[in-house]
């Protein structure tokens, strides 16, 4: 029976999960291993309940102002799969989950490259029009 990358994968990522518990345990003590993975589930849930609260003002906030929320979803499915790797117990999905959580978002701040290229992509709103940002021309399409 083959079962391959994705069987071997799925069979040693928690073989990995688990050895990494043992050596933590191991070296700090099972009283502090318990303490940290029952940290790790506590804020992974508190990660996921955050998340699920500001998730739709911000993206209904994000959508009033013109926004593309297309870099607001993908920074809120980062979080939540942070909060996810967070309630797995072990090092390993604890170290990627803290990866996530630090990856730097960036800011749509007024005028930024993350606001300029949604605007690009996006609709024209009032605020383009005040800002001067059309660019008149002749549209003719080729096929």
């Amino acid at each position: 029976m083959r079962l391959g990358i994705a069987g071997i994968i799925a069979v040693a990522i928690p073989a990995l999960e688990i050895v990494g518990i043992y050596q933590i345990g191991s070296r700090i003590g099972i009283g502090w291993t318990l303490v940290w993975l029952l940290a790790a589930l506590f804020a992974g849930g508190a990660v996921i309940r955050q998340e699920q609260a500001t998730f739709m003002p911000r993206l209904q906030q994000a959508m009033a102002q013109g926004q593309a929320p297309f870099g607001l979803i993908w920074a809120s499915g980062r979080r939540f799969l942070a909060g996810v790797l967070l309630i797995i117990p072990g090092p390993l999905s604890d170290f990627f989950a803290l990866l996530l959580l630090l990856w730097p978002v960036p800011k749509l701040a007024a005028g930024g490259p993350a606001e300029s290229a949604s605007r690009q992509s996006g609709p024209t709103t009032q605020a383009d029009v005040r800002q001067g940002e059309i660019i008149e021309g002749d549209f003719r399409r080729e096929d």
